[in-house]
């Protein structure tokens, strides 16, 4: 009899193992995240990597989309759940009446920087911005898209530089694995792109960084980005049904910040990295890694709502957007 009770027994704990597991496996959310080609959204790549995502209930899904409209697109088409690319993008979107909340960062430093192809004489580089900008007067200009925030960020240079769109041309380029031979085939002159892009002009010598809002160069309206330069956003809808889920979220990625920003992890950091992105040979590895170091420093998930709002005003004050926004209304910070 005590034999046979403790079958039942054993049976019904096998029994309540099995029901727990399919409860926890049941509560397990997928959230599908915008990344990019190159170094792209680190955050969560670093969430999706150490566990973080599964220690919080959720499994992490990186979508690359290599330009920011186009995220946002497949966000509201409900394609993805998280976008990620700069402010000026979100706030335009949400000015043309998007339902647009955004819950964090995903990169506090800017996103873009400005460079010039080795091909291309810079004699005024030695004074920095603005007079730099007139060694570019005439020449081709690449972006990752038109419309994109890599062309307003383009636009916002020249401009404080007493220049316009019009003073250049501008190419839209993609990602810098397209970018990359259309500056080494000097199809263009300059690039406004993201990492993995300084890398490339430090390892492979095709170009040299121009302009690097991430160190305070450039115009204040795109230094002011600083602190909100790439949120996360998500669709309000989404925000409002999902709250629970995004807590979570918001957990992890401070877990992955912690990871980063901690100097002991770069070599752990830079496997990540090179197992979802990596350019073989010594000039690639070179490219990877030197962008890696220069990400480091803005990759974390809280925003300065300040560095938001100078970005709506400046839109504004361009004429970008037709009316002032309030950014509080865009904010559901976790």
């Amino acid at each position: 009899m005590t034999l046979f009770f403790s079958s039942l027994v054993r049976i019904a704990l096998s029994l309540a193992a099995l029901t727990w597991g399919a409860t926890v496996m049941a509560q397990v959310e997928t959230l599908r995240i915008q990344d990019y080609p190159g170094l792209g959204n680190i955050l969560v790549r670093v969430a999706a990597a150490n566990g973080y995502c599964e220690k919080n209930g959720l499994k992490c899904e990186l979508k690359t989309i290599p330009a920011a409209p186009l995220g946002i697109q497949t966000l509201m088409a409900g394609d993805i759940d998280v976008a990620f690319g700069p402010a000026e993008v979100v706030i335009q979107a949400f000015n043309k009446g998007a339902d647009l909340k955004i819950i964090g960062s995903g990169s506090r430093g800017n996103i873009f920087y400005l460079m010039a192809g080795a091909h291309i004489e810079t004699p005024n580089a030695a004074k920095g911005y603005p007079a730099v900008m007139a060694d570019l007067k005439g020449k081709k200009i690449g972006v990752t898209a038109r419309g994109s925030g890599a062309e307003f960020q383009l636009l916002d240079m020249l401009k404080g530089a007493g220049l316009s769109g019009s003073d250049v041309t501008i190419v839209p380029v993609g990602a810098p694995n397209t970018a990359l031979p259309a500056i080494a085939n000097k199809q263009i002159d300059a690039l406004m792109l993201f990492s993995p892009m300084d890398g490339f002009c430090v390892a492979m010598k095709v170009c040299r960084v121009l302009v690097d809002p991430r160190k305070g160069e450039g115009p204040k309206e795109i230094t002011q980005l600083n602190g909100a330069a790439g949120p996360m956003t998500v669709r309000g809808d989404f925000a409002q049904r999902k709250g629970a889920t995004l807590d979570a979220f918001a957990k992890a990625m401070r877990e992955s910040e912690a990871f980063v920003q901690n100097p002991a992890n770069f070599s752990a950091l830079l496997k990540i990295v090179n197992d979802t992105f990596k350019i073989d040979g010594p000039a690639g590895a070179l490219a990877v890694e030197t962008s890696l170091r220069n990400a480091i420093s803005s990759s974390g998930f809280s925003l300065d709502p300040k560095a938001l709002q100078a970005a709506a005003d400046y839109l504004h004050k361009t004429a970008q957007i037709d009316k002032t926004v309030d950014t509080t209304k865009l904010l559901q910070l976790r």
